[in-house]
Formats: structure tokens, sequence, C-alpha cells
């Protein structure tokens, strides 16, 4: 079916060429019936298992070539006019930066707290504060131990104080007002 109207869709721009009245710089006026002779032209004939085969060699959907690794990572890659030197010495400062801040941390600190604050509730005088660890949410009253390496201690100048117990440390978490 697509291919019949494909086929009467070039016929009709064919003829359409053919027939199109010649641009004088004029507006064209009405048509008007005229004849003329068409010449027959004898054309070889060909086979119609030939003809068939080259129409579905041509509409043939062909597979995708594979990209290369290369072309395939960069297809969608941000593009810039600055040259990449820069960039390339900015980020080895940045990296040898934080090797250095790495190596400059002591052994004996302990990792940063795990914890983000979320609320405070109190309830018939008794304080809970509500932290989240990494995905999980945690209710907490001082004296709980958390992550199993925590110990929630309370309220110190504004902060959540914690002892981080493998090493006895304590460290805090700047929380604002807890009014």
């Amino acid at each position: 079916m697509k291919k019949a109207v494909l086929g009467g869709a070039a016929v009709a721009t064919l003829l359409a060429a053919l027939f199109a009245p010649e641009d004088e710089g004029s507006i064209v006026g009405p048509a008007t019936a005229t004849t003329r002779q068409v010449e027959r032209v004898a054309v070889a004939p060909l086979a119609a298992a030939t003809v068939a085969a080259q129409a579905d060699r041509a509409l043939a959907i062909h597979p995708r070539r594979a990209l290369e690794d290369e072309e395939a990572a960069t297809l969608f890659a941000k593009q810039s006019w600055q040259p990449e030197t820069p960039k390339k010495i900015m980020l080895d400062q940045q990296a040898a930066q934080a090797t250095r801040t790495v190596a400059a941390v002591d052994a004996n600190a302990p990792p940063p707290l795990p914890f983000q604050f979320l609320g405070r509730f109190v309830d018939e005088g008794k304080a809970a504060y509500f932290l989240q660890a990494g995905e999980r949410n945690v209710v907490a009253r001082p004296g709980d131990t958390l992550e199993e390496r925590y110990r929630f201690d309370g309220v110190v100048q504004g902060a959540l104080q914690f002892t981080y117990l493998p090493l006895n440390l304590k460290q805090t978490l700047a929380v604002g007002d807890l009014n």
C-alpha cells in the first residue's frame, strides 16, 4: 500500500514538473484546455522479479552499525569552546589538593558524622531528636547508641553532641536554634 502511494506521489510530481507553465514573471491566468502529442518510447521489458528485487533492496531496512566505544562515549559529551588544557590543569590541581587533604587528616581522627538533623520533638518533658543517617531516619534520645559506633550524649550549647565509641572522641553537630 505504501509503495503504491509513494509511486503515485512520484508520478504526480513528475507530471506536475513536466506540465508546469513557464515562468514569464506575470500572474498566471485561467487554465485552458490544450492537447499535446506524446511520443511513445520503447522501453526494454524488465522481468517483474527483477523490478521487485530492486524495489525491495532500495526500501530494505538496514541495521544500524554499532558505534565505536570512543564515538559512543562522546555522543552526548559536554561541548565547550574553551581549550582542554586549562581544564586538565585545574583538575590535576584539585586532585593534588584532595590528596594533600587526605594525607593531612590524622589517622586517629574520627570520621565525619553520618547524621543530619531533621527536627526535635518534646513529649512529657523528654526531648527526642530526629536524625537522618544515609537513607534511614533515626530517633535519638540522650544515651542512645546509634549506628553501633556513636553514642548520643545530648545538647551542648545549641549543638548535638556525640561520642565516637571506637576512639572515645566527642563530636558535635551544629543544628542552630532548637526552640
